[in-house]
């Protein structure tokens, strides 16, 4: 009996072991488009036989996909489990009509971000279109935290965030981009006074961000509301208009995630 036991717990072990190694393979090609068993094998530090493994048994099962001359690349099913993650997020499901009534209230590009070690995904846009090609595609993605508007106003309602935003590198976008260190905590405590953060080209010259928090049932932020666009389409009377109708539309979605409880 103590045998069988023993066996039973060994191969648990090696099994957890396989899926720990696998989830660092799908790591990989976070950083890769195209990766072979040779490349793996040497980023995670395992043997080849066992990286060459992993590879197959992970395009078996669908995530990976074979491309030329021996290596993998990512398959289309994780896309399909992405937009599946999406569908199933209940703040986004929450904020999608407010945000588009914000949308065509102001005719600007509304987002919907989310806390990312540091950084903000966008998990809901609706385009304007009046932004340069290059900035729309860029920002439907993964930005660093500490340059936008929505990573700003995050971490200024959550130190937690706050850290993990002020602990990534931090680059010069542009000549306006604060990167110190002092001055960020300074717009964040002025931030958590006013409700909102702006930043005005510090991504991108001629853009300027507005952003406001959304705090879940349990009183945490959970997202931030952002409207992107051109900075002379987002400044004086119509810029101030603009900020208003995102801060109540913010406040609104708070809203609604208390009434229906959603943390």
């Amino acid at each position: 009996m103590t045998a069988v036991v023993a066996r039973h717990a060994g191969q648990d072990a090696t099994g957890l072991r396989s899926v720990s190694i696998s989830t660092r393979v799908i790591g990989c090609f976070a950083r890769h488009e195209e990766l072979g068993p040779t490349q793996v094998a040497r980023e995670l530090d395992i043997a080849k036989s066992t990286a060459h493994e992993m590879l197959v048994a992970l395009t078996t099962g669908g995530l990976l996909e074979r491309a030329p001359r021996g290596r993998y690349r990512l398959s289309l099913q994780l896309f399909d489990y992405g937009q599946l993650v999406l569908d199933r997020l209940p703040i986004r499901r929450v904020a999608r009509p407010e945000l588009l009534a914000l949308h065509r209230r102001v005719e600007e590009t509304v987002q919907l971000g989310l806390p990312a070690g540091g950084r903000v995904v966008y998990v809901e846009r609706f385009d304007h279109g009046s932004l340069p090609e290059e900035a729309s595609v860029e920002w439907m993605r993964k930005v660093i935290g500490f340059a936008s508007s929505s990573g700003r106003v995050l971490a200024a309602f959550d130190e937690d965030i706050a850290e993990a935003t002020l602990a990534l590198p931090r680059t010069r976008y542009t000549p306006r981009t604060i990167t110190d260190t002092a001055r960020l905590r300074q717009i964040l405590a002025v931030a958590r006074e006013r409700g909102w953060v702006c930043t005005s080209e510090e991504r991108a010259v001629g853009l300027t961000s507005m952003s406001a928090p959304v705090f879940a049932a349990s009183g945490r932020v959970s997202a931030a509301v952002s409207i992107v666009g051109r900075t002379r389409a987002l400044t004086g009377t119509r810029g101030e208009f603009i900020l208003r109708s995102l801060v109540v539309s913010a406040q609104r979605i708070s809203g609604e995630l208390a009434a229906c409880g959603d943390d």
